[in-house]
């Protein structure tokens, strides 16, 4: 380069440089302090001038702070490749008020810090002032990544005399030389991991809105309205899968039976030829009881309250329109249940499982909900062991999944069912969105990522965060990452140690959608994969069976593609069933065949398939019920579904009316039939049910099958079909 050139180019920054301190006192901290009131392990004072960042997280600490690395783009991550870290160009914008730039077209990025700027393309890096040039040596070039160009830490550092610490896959910039040694000890350097290898806090109002993207309040019962249909009025799902499911709200536990119907609650000696009642529990008016829980003589209720606004509920600032609530019990005395627990938390309930001795609530607030003399705040609380008093979940404790994109806050609780007497855990997330998946022992949250999986493709991604239940703590215990997006809730799974999924991309120059299934390991690393199982369609549904997995695509419902998941390391696509023009239910009888549920063609038929050749699946057995005049409530729910294997018996409720418009009821109950792979179905007996519209919840105890609806229960014994009785309760 001649002297010419080089005063030309000084002159030029010396122009742009006069602006930078400006540009950089106007620059503001991206989102976000961690609370001062949580539970901190102690940071060293050598942290006030450094920067820490963690490999593929979008969270770093900047003095201290708690901050993202691009607020707008939670895709802009720390990627280590070769041993060197790299950091996308707005890290040093949010991290050092630097003014940064970059041009995709040419690769070049400009970083503007201490009256100084750093110019990298993809052959150079030079440091110029407004009176030299440095060249810097450049053996690790940038690259664009993510949608942004990716700078080496080492250039910037050596540019900037800022001083490089690593620590595996955590990284800390420092201005001091000598600030941490290679031997720090492991709990300091474990209680940065989990600061920007976490979910980042709330923190405040504001920083939600900004977070939610949700809008000053106003007119909130029409947002309301938006975010809620409560219309009923939902489509069937074309395909569904048909298991042996707990019943949510019956139990067995030493000899009794605990079926809880809307409000109520039964305690039954099933030991007579018919229940007798024990006693009954009256839960709360407006309560519906969703989930029973029964270890040794402590039950649990979990469900749905709607209150009414009163004008004593408003002066006590009782303010919890809808309720997520757990009762708790003790039964020690069957015949009078005692409470000693009540735990109420403002929201929907979603789900709830249980692990060991605890029991874990899933609760879903919508934030518009939530608001009072023009702001916002986040949902309360009420435990009833630490008094009546409402409890609020506040910002500042509250985290959040970096990508945004929901309108809700995520309530996650705890019970201890062998100390009822200790406070519940609760933990808030802001913006998980709709695809959450709960297993017995953990909590996945599937969030798009766009531009972040293979920047060769230039395609979304999704990123599997997992909440981990254990102890009673609810904690983030892993992320993973996968290629497309995940439909919905149902394209997730978890089985025997494995995260299994189904998502879809448009593939680039094809213009078409594909569909790939993943299996994650207990580090939700990818250890199985199978490309392209449905090319060209969005996935409708995506059902998931113990080793298999069912996906039929929108455009085609009459088409199912199987994936057979037995080797979780090998998944692989076995072909497409045709077999359906209708809705369809599938129970895996076992690998090689699949019982069917089918009303196409305005019929309603039973079908038994061999599907060892899933390209060719055969049709051994096929029974008609009727045509037109004939229905079955298993498309709208499936849990009135059981099936017997030690028998081969299982039970399909029916309704049969008099003509093909649905009209006047001849015959409504239950169809119990055997199925053989030998011999076919065999139909051995019926039971009548005598409220059309109850929902059937069947139950099987002692030899006998039990189907709840209301207040009813009609009872059959397998070994003598005839045997059928009727018994309401008082």
């Amino acid at each position: 380069m001649n002297n010419k050139m080089v005063l030309g180019i000084l002159s030029v920054y010396a122009i742009i440089l006069c602006g930078v301190l400006g540009f950089q006192l106007l620059q503001s901290n991206a989102i976000i302090s961690a609370p001062s009131n949580s539970e901190e392990v102690a940071i060293e004072d050598r942290l006030d001038s450094a920067v820490v960042i963690y490999e593929n997280s979008p969270v770093m600490m900047v003095n201290k702070a708690q901050m993202l690395i691009d607020k707008g783009d939670a895709a802009m991550v720390p990627i280590i490749e070769n041993q060197t870290v790299y950091v996308p160009v707005i890290f040093f914008q949010s991290a050092y008020n630097a003014a940064a730039s970059e041009d995709l077209s040419s690769c070049t990025a400009t970083i503007r810090l201490d009256n100084q700027a750093l110019v990298l393309d993809r052959k150079t890096a030079d440091l110029v002032d407004s009176s030299k040039e440095k060249d810097i040596e450049y053996n690790n070039k940038v690259f664009i990544r993510n949608g942004g160009i990716y700078v080496p830490v080492e250039i910037f550092a050596e540019a900037f005399d800022k001083h490089i610490y690593y620590y595996d896959n955590l990284v800390i910039i420092s201005d001091m030389k000598n600030a941490f040694t290679d031997t720090e000890s492991t709990d300091f350097i474990n209680s940065l991991k989990s600061q920007v290898n976490d979910l980042p806090y709330v923190a405040n109002e504001e920083n939600m809105k900004e977070i939610s993207k949700v809008g000053t309040p106003g007119n909130i019962l029409n947002q309301i309205n938006s975010n809620n249909d409560d219309t009923g009025n939902k489509e069937i799902t074309p395909v569904q899968l048909l298991e042996n499911k707990d019943s949510n709200t019956i139990k067995t536990s030493e000899g009794y039976i605990y079926y809880a119907s809307g409000d109520n609650l039964y305690i039954l000696n099933p030991s007579m030829d018919k229940p007798e009642i024990i006693s009954t529990i009256k839960l709360e008016n407006n309560f519906k009881g969703e989930k029973v829980y029964v270890q040794n003589n402590t039950l649990v209720v979990v469900g749905n309250k709607e209150n009414t606004p009163s004008a004593e509920n408003i002066e006590n600032e009782i303010i919890f329109t809808h309720s997520s609530i757990a009762y708790v019990y003790d039964i020690t005395d069957k015949t009078k249940a005692v409470k000693l627990k009540e735990l109420e938390i403002e929201g929907y309930y979603e789900n709830s499982v249980q692990n060991n001795e605890f029991i874990y609530i899933l609760t879903k607030t919508p934030i518009t909900e939530l608001s009072k003399n023009g702001h916002y705040y986040p949902p309360s609380y009420r435990d009833s062991i630490m008094g009546q008093d409402v409890q609020l979940l506040s910002y500042e404790q509250m985290q959040y999944f970096p990508e945004g994109n929901g309108k809700d806050y995520t309530i996650v609780s705890s019970i201890n069912i062998n100390d009822v007497t200790a406070p519940s855990e609760l933990k808030t997330y802001l913006c998980a969105g709709e695809n959450i998946y709960m297993s017995n022992n953990n909590i996945y949250i599937a969030k798009d990522r766009y531009n972040a999986f293979d920047s060769n493709e230039n395609i979304e991604n999704t990123f599997i965060y997992r909440l981990g239940l254990l102890n009673g703590k609810i904690y983030t215990s892993g992320k993973g990452n996968v290629k497309g997006y995940v439909p919905d809730k149902n394209s997730m799974n978890e089985y025997s140690g494995y995260f299994r999924l189904a998502s879809q991309y448009k593939k680039k120059g094809a213009n078409k959608l594909i569909t790939n299934v993943y299996i994650l390991n207990n580090n939700l690393e990818i250890c199985g994969f199978a490309n392209e199982i449905v090319s060209g369609a969005e996935i409708d549904t995506a059902i998931f069976s113990k080793n298999m997995l069912f996906i039929t695509p929108a455009q085609n419902s009459q088409s199912i593609y199987s994936v057979d998941l037995t080797e979780p390391t090998n998944p692989r696509g076995n072909g497409v069933i045709r077999i359906s023009n209708g809705n369809l239910l599938i129970y895996t009888y076992d690998e090689n065949h699949i019982l069917t549920v089918d009303n196409g063609s305005n019929k309603l038929c039973i079908n038994l398939y061999d599907i060892s050749d899933k390209d060719t699946p055969v049709m051994p057995y096929s029974e008609e019920l009727g045509r037109g005049n004939i229905e079955t409530s298993m498309f709208k729910d499936t849990l009135s579904f059981y099936f017997d294997k030690e028998k081969n018996i299982f039970t399909l409720p029916v309704t049969i009316y008099e003509n093909d418009k649905k009209q006047n009821v001849t015959f409504n109950g239950g169809y119990v039939y055997k199925i053989d792979l030998d011999d076919g179905f065999e139909r051995v007996g019926s039971l009548t049910l005598p409220n059309n519209d109850a929902v059937i919840r069947p139950f099987k105890y002692n030899g006998k099958i039990y189907n709840f609806m209301s207040n009813t229960a009609v009872i059959a014994d397998y070994d003598d079909l005839e045997n059928i009785k009727e018994y309401t309760f008082e």
